[in-house]
């Protein structure tokens, strides 16, 4: 990278820092919120879901608008919905205006991630790209690390709304990074037309796949390890995410020069099955350190994984901003589907019995991603 590319890179590092440090700031608050105001659970639910809505239906339109108007605006346009989505919950209890103020929030969390990978894959050459994706991963994790803790230790002091406003004020200082250094970059040469919106080309078909695979492993992870660790009596389970957060931090350091340094595919079979025995870790695990173990097993996949698929969408479509929105399309995808199938799984055969099927999965990916044919046959 030249000097003005790598300030470049590190401002988008930094906002990113916020950006996410203003999302993961509302996992805690927000379903506390919505319970001390009385609103039932199937309320609080139908409220949290909004997200998924969100993200399934907004990927492919951030897509189209990076490479149509260029990235800046649809980031930008990002942090000042969830900006508005965050700091307003706080005005009110009502379910349906709630539910508006989540989709807010999802649409900006869809249109920031989208437009900014889009943005970083474009700023080096193939050879790069891996490494720079890996590297600029990083502030998300950063942020999931540290920010649920700072919330959890702060929260009784400024209270559910306070750390609304946080959300809101951390948003806000993103944007006004990303406006201020970010230079606005030149709308792509190929724009994805309209009637094509929804579909992608058949090259990347088996990477979607792959990358939906992973999605499941990784739903199985985020979504019920709060419960698994409750049925197995580990009632610390901050220690967990911190143990996922420095390993995937440390993959993604250190993973750029195998991911850029011959075919990205190669990766994703220790990725798969690094992933695959964290797993089943989980379905075992009956101590904090076999938990942390696990989790530190599913980051190292994640860590792997999710640079090389970016890179690898990002190599055989030309238009970024499309190919990014496929990935993230097809992980979102993986993470909601996924989990209604494993919540199935948990419902008849217990949850040791859903981390296996999630292992299964994961080394499912290793057969798709067999059918990503080599850039140089694309």
């Amino acid at each position: 990278m030249d000097r003005a590319t790598q300030r470049a890179f590190w401002a988008a590092f930094v906002a990113t820092v916020c950006f996410f440090a203003a999302f993961y700031a509302l996992i805690i608050p927000l379903p506390l919120y919505m319970q001390a105001e009385g609103i039932s659970d199937w309320h609080i639910g139908v409220v949290m879901g909004a997200f998924g809505i969100a993200s399934l239906i907004g990927r492919p339109f951030a897509g189209m608008l990076s490479d149509r108007f260029g990235v800046r605006p649809i980031i930008v346009y990002g942090t000042v919905a969830l900006a508005c989505g965050s700091s307003l919950v706080g005005l009110t209890t009502s379910v349906p205006v709630l539910f508006v103020l989540r989709l807010l929030q999802a649409s900006g969390y869809v249109a920031f991630t989208t437009a900014a990978t889009a943005m970083v894959s474009g700023m080096v050459g193939t050879a790069q790209r891996g490494t720079a994706i890996a590297r600029y991963g990083t502030a998300a994790n950063i942020a999931i690390t540290i920010v649920p803790l700072i919330i959890s230790a702060v929260l009784p002091s400024i209270g559910t709304r306070g750390a609304f406003v946080a959300s809101g004020v951390a948003a806000c200082v993103a944007g006004l990074v990303i406006w201020r250094i970010i230079p606005a970059h030149a709308p792509s040469n190929t724009v994805t037309a309209l009637p094509n919106l929804l579909t992608y080309p058949r090259v990347i078909w088996p990477a979607m796949l792959t990358t939906f695979c992973f999605g499941v492993g990784f739903g199985a992870y985020f979504q019920y390890l709060p419960l698994l660790a409750e049925r197995r009596g580990i009632t610390l389970i901050g220690p967990i995410y911190v143990g996922y957060g420095i390993a995937i931090i440390a993959t993604r350091l250190l993973s750029g020069k195998f991911i850029d340094g011959g075919d990205r595919r190669s990766v994703l079979i220790p990725a798969a099955g690094l992933t695959a025995v964290g797993m089943l870790l989980f379905a075992r695990a009956d101590s904090l350190w076999m938990m942390i173990l696990a989790a530190a097993c599913i980051a190292s996949g994640g860590g792997l994984s999710h640079p090389a698929l970016i890179a690898i969408h990002v190599d055989r479509v030309p238009e970024r901003g499309r190919a990014t929105a496929a990935f993230y399309l097809a992980f979102d995808l993986g993470i909601g589907i996924g989990s209604w199938v494993l919540a199935a799984v948990l419902q008849f055969y217990g949850i040791s019995m859903l981390y296996v099927v999630a292992a299964v999965v994961s080394v499912g990916a290793v057969l798709v991603s067999r059918r990503i044919r080599p850039i140089a046959a694309v």
